[in-house]
């Protein structure tokens, strides 16, 4: 029984042993490795990479104003708005709130000569909308304030600079077929 003690200690003693490094360093002498190594790296980053600082970086490009994202949420809300004659009834403004449509029986909107009406959307920085102007004859009918509600609800991502305006034509016949102003001006 004791040989076996005996060997286990033998064992754990060698065992110890051969995980003690060779030589102890110093606080400094680590640093001093430390030091030597981070200068190496240095001298290989300078050497290998030259940096091109005249594009600007992601960082910044995603501070411009994203004019994809926004045609892409002004596309979504001009659907919406597309539908308005629809939602708005003649004398009776009530939307059933289950539904979201008008009481069955009710007259949609009587519609203007001009279907389609001109919206000017301004951004602030933070992505909302700031100001929305929409054309006559829907500038004070209830058809128009439906457009408004539906484009007031774009958020457009966040940018650095000065105000953004857009103008849109929306198409008021059921056609689909909103979109920029001067997009609308070349069909």
């Amino acid at each position: 029984m004791q040989q076996r003690y005996f060997g286990l200690f033998a064992l754990a003693l060698v065992a110890c042993a051969s995980n003690e490094p060779g030589e102890v360093k110093s606080p400094d002498q680590i640093l001093a490795e430390q030091e030597a190594l981070g200068d190496e790296q240095l001298k290989k980053q300078q050497s290998s990479s030259h940096v091109d600082t005249s594009e600007s970086t992601e960082e910044e490009k995603k501070r411009e104003w994203d004019a994809k994202q926004a045609d892409l949420e002004l596309h979504r809300a001009a659907h919406s708005a597309e539908t308005c004659p629809e939602s708005v009834v003649e004398g009776d403004k009530t939307i059933d709130p289950k539904t979201g449509k008008p009481p069955k029986g009710s007259k949609p909107a009587p519609k203007a000569k001009d279907t389609k009406a001109n919206v000017t959307i301004v951004f602030a920085n933070d992505g909302h909308v700031k100001s929305l102007t929409v054309s006559p004859p829907y500038d004070e009918n209830p058809v128009g304030k439906c457009v408004q509600r539906a484009l007031n609800a774009v958020i457009v991502p966040a940018y650095v600079g000065s105000e953004h305006s857009e103008e849109w034509v929306i198409d008021l016949t059921g056609a689909k077929k909103s979109g920029p102003a001067a997009a609308a001006k070349t069909e």
